[in-house]
C-alpha cells in the first residue's frame, strides 16, 4: 500500500491504534518506493520516462520475441536519470531501461518457468538510443509522459513479513488497512504505476513464485509448491524485490486481464549487477 503525506504522518498513530505493541514492526517494514504518475501525451520517442510509443534501442539489436518468432510489445521505458535518490536502489546511470510483454495474446503468468521467453527487459545506453520499427504483429500504445517521484510503501497484510502480526492480530491490521485504504481510495483512484517499495498485490505474495518459477519449478498446478526442489530454495525468495508495478491503464491502451497489474521482480544481486535479462514477471488480475 502506498502512503503519501498526511496519511503516511498519521501510519504510527494509526498502527499504536489498532496494533499496539505490533505497531513498531509495521512501521519498520516501510519501503521508499517511487510512484510514476502517468501525465499528458508526449512524443512516441520521448527520450524520457513514458508508457507507450516507440521502443529506442541501441542501432542493430534485434526486436524481442517470443520461441515461436511472436514479436514482443514495448510497453514504456524508465530513465534511471530520472528516478530519485537517495532512499531508492541504485540503477545504472543514464540508462533507459525498456519493458516489453507480449500484450497481444497477454500470454505469460509468471506461474511456468517456460513463461520467461513472453517478457524481456533491456538497458540501453541513453546515448545510443534509437526508434525502433515496431513489428506489425506487436501492439503499439498511446505515448504518456511518467513523472517519477518519491512515496513509502507498507506491505499488504498477506505479505510474509506481516505474517506473525496477522495470526497474533488479524482483525486489528485489518481494521487498520481497511481505514487507510478508505482515505486512500478518496485521495487517489489513478493507475497505480510504481518502481520498488512493497507492490499492491491483486491476488498474493510473488517472492516465493519468482524463485520457485525462475528455478525450474512450475507451478501452474499446486503440484508444484510439492517438488523436492522446493524447500531448499525456499530461502532465496526474500532476494526478490519489485522493480517495476505497471497497472491497468485505460489512457495508454491497456487493460491486463480483468483489470489486473504485471510486476517485474528482479534479486537484489541481479540489479547490482545490471542482469536485466534476470528479471521475472508475475501477472495477477481479479
Amino acid at each position: 500500500m502506498e502512503l503519501r503525506e498526511p496519511h503516511l504522518s498519521r501510519l504510527p498513530a494509526l498502527a499504536r491504534q489498532y496494533l499496539g505493541d505490533s505497531a513498531a514492526l509495521l512501521v519498520s517494514e516501510a519501503s521508499v518506493s517511487v510512484r510514476l504518475r502517468r501525465t499528458a501525451a508526449c512524443s512516441p520517442v520521448f527520450r524520457g520516462s513514458r508508457l507507450g510509443g516507440l521502443a529506442l534501442l541501441p542501432p542493430g539489436m534485434s526486436w524481442p520475441v517470443t520461441l515461436a518468432g511472436m514479436p514482443l510489445s514495448f510497453l514504456g521505458q524508465i530513465s534511471t536519470s530520472e528516478i530519485p535518490r537517495p532512499g531508492c536502489p541504485e540503477l545504472p546511470p543514464d540508462m533507459l531501461l525498456a519493458f516489453f510483454y507480449e500484450a497481444v495474446g497477454q500470454q505469460g503468468w509468471g506461474d511456468d518457468p517456460a513463461d520467461h521467453q513472453y517478457w524481456r527487459v533491456i538497458a540501453v545506453p541513453r546515448a545510443a538510443a534509437a526508434p525502433a520499427a515496431a513489428p506489425a504483429r506487436s501492439q503499439v500504445f498511446a505515448p504518456h509522459r511518467l513523472m517519477p517521484g518519491p512515496v513509502t510503501t507498507i506491505p499488504d497484510p498477506g505479505e510474509p513479513a506481516l505474517e506473525g502480526m496477522c495470526r497474533a492480530d488479524s482483525n486489528g491490521i485489518e481494521q487498520l488497512f481497511d481505514d487507510l485504504d478508505e482515505e486512500l481510495r478518496r485521495d487517489d483512484n489513478g493507475p497505480r504505476h510504481r518502481m520498488f517499495g512493497w507492490p499492491d498485490l491483486v491476488q498474493n505474495p510473488m517472492q516465493l513464485d519468482c524463485q520457485l518459477a525462475s528455478s525450474g519449478i512450475d507451478l501452474s498446478t499446486e503440484a508444484g509448491y510439492d517438488d523436492p526442489r522446493a524447500a531448499a530454495l525456499e530461502g532465496g525468495a526474500a532476494e526478490w524485490m519489485l522493480l517495476l508495478q505497471l497497472d491497468t491503464d485505460a489512457a495508454v491502451g491497456w487493460m491486463w486481464g480483468d483489470a489486473g497489474t504485471l510486476y517485474f521482480w528482479i534479486r537484489r544481486a541481479d540489479l547490482a549487477a545490471a542482469r536485466f535479462d534476470r528479471v521475472w514477471m508475475m501477472f495477477q488480475c481479479c
